[in-house]
């Protein structure tokens, strides 16, 4: 068994989530429920590989051998059921700086890119700093908060020109892990109207017990697909700054290396690397608990929230650690409530960056002691913000 429980010991080490509180927020003790990343420790499988590694003493230039290409096939298909050619492989830094580096090689100014909102901020972000010009396709908030998508109005709106589509799998923030007819209806109506399907499924290895992730890897549309991955969500391994596009169809993939090498856009670094083969090698049984543990905790939000706070709306968790909270029966928008949630000793972030002001997240990925304190926090200020 694996230890979730204990905190790893970020404050002080320059992690953003923990040493700009102070100064983004006003607070320097409030808990930190906010960036997408984990507070416990990373797995010590690739601890250990990166202990190891900085023990040969030399960190020069290195590219990605063929031993890390195949752990990132191996852990596609035992994980995912998506069998890759190790060509298909090319290597970044991350996910957001790669979705920048796309949206740019394969469209021009005043081109039209698709996200579905509400959505990861960063998405709309790239687009907008290219100059592209960004089509919004609203998700559907059905009952019990679980969304989905409007495919009526994806058909129309791809049929308008769209050159390229972002689509957010496991979704950030609202939870939903797509099914597979819905992953495969966005895939038909991008082929139907030549359309490039760009899907970011860095937390697609987070999924709860009863949910199953179809990537669109498998949606059987090759030559206008590019999948994004990373083992940074899943193992905690984010400031390694490693990632993989996956990108069958031998046009793009050239067209995107070349595009990259004219800018000397060099690949991940080699501890990153090393910690990539590591966890793909070695960190299925981590990552299961991981998920068993995440899915304890969001039983607890839930449980917290329709105990002392039945007014907050909370959406069915299906995959990431990122909870979407409703709160909209409060009267006050997400900012100036995640102002007062800081304030008391709790950051979150805002539900109006991601395109819904009425929503707040929360990051549940923490030993549970912390959680419970952050919850204890949470529910206080909103019962007080209610008249509770």
């Amino acid at each position: 068994m694996y230890d979730f429980d204990s905190p790893a010991p970020r404050a002080g080490s320059g992690a953003i989530k923990w040493d700009i509180r102070g100064s983004a927020f006003g607070n320097a003790d409030a808990l930190p429920f906010w960036v997408a990343d984990s507070d416990y420790m990373s797995p010590p499988e690739v601890t250990e590989a990166l202990a190891d590694a900085a023990k040969r003493c030399v960190f020069g230039y290195t590219s990605p051998t063929q031993g890390y290409k195949n752990a990132v096939a191996e852990w596609i298909r035992a994980r995912h059921g998506w069998e890759i050619d190790t060509g298909w492989i090319v290597p970044s830094t991350g996910i957001v700086s790669e979705l920048s580096n796309i949206v740019r090689c394969f469209t021009k100014k005043g081109d039209k890119v698709l996200i579905q909102a509400p959505v990861y901020d960063p998405f709309a972000g790239v687009v907008k700093t290219a100059g592209r010009k960004l089509v919004k396709n609203m998700l559907i908030r059905g009952d019990g908060l679980r969304y989905t998508m409007n495919f009526e109005d994806l058909d129309h709106k791809l049929s308008e020109g769209v050159k390229l589509m972002i689509l957010c799998s496991p979704h950030n923030p609202v939870g939903r892990v797509w099914r597979e007819e819905e992953v495969m209806t966005v895939a038909r109506l991008c082929q139907k109207h030549g359309v490039i399907l760009v899907s970011d499924e860095i937390h697609w290895d987070i999924v709860m017990p009863g949910n199953s992730h179809f990537t669109a890897g498998r949606a059987g549309t090759p030559d206008n697909l590019i999948v994004l991955t990373a083992p940074s969500k899943t193992f905690n391994i984010a400031g390694l700054k490693c990632s993989n596009d996956i990108i069958p169809g031998k046009d793009l993939r050239e067209r995107l290396v070349e595009w990259k090498g004219k800018r000397h856009m060099e690949g991940p670094n080699n501890l990153g690397v090393i910690a990539c083969e590591a966890a793909y090698t070695h960190g299925a049984k981590w990552c299961d608990e991981q998920n068993e543990y995440l899915a304890g905790s969001a039983a607890l939000v839930r449980e917290a929230f329709a105990s002392h706070l039945p007014q907050i709306g909370v959406a069915p968790l299906e995959g990431t650690y990122l909870m979407w909270l409703d709160i909209s029966e409060t009267g006050l928008d997400s900012r100036p409530l995640c102002e007062k949630l800081a304030k008391a000793g709790a950051i979150l972030n805002d539900g109006w960056r991601y395109g819904d002001d009425g929503f707040v997240r929360l990051n549940i990925a923490c030993p549970r002691a912390q959680l419970e304190a952050g919850l204890a926090v949470i529910v206080k200020v909103l019962g007080e913000v209610l008249g509770k």
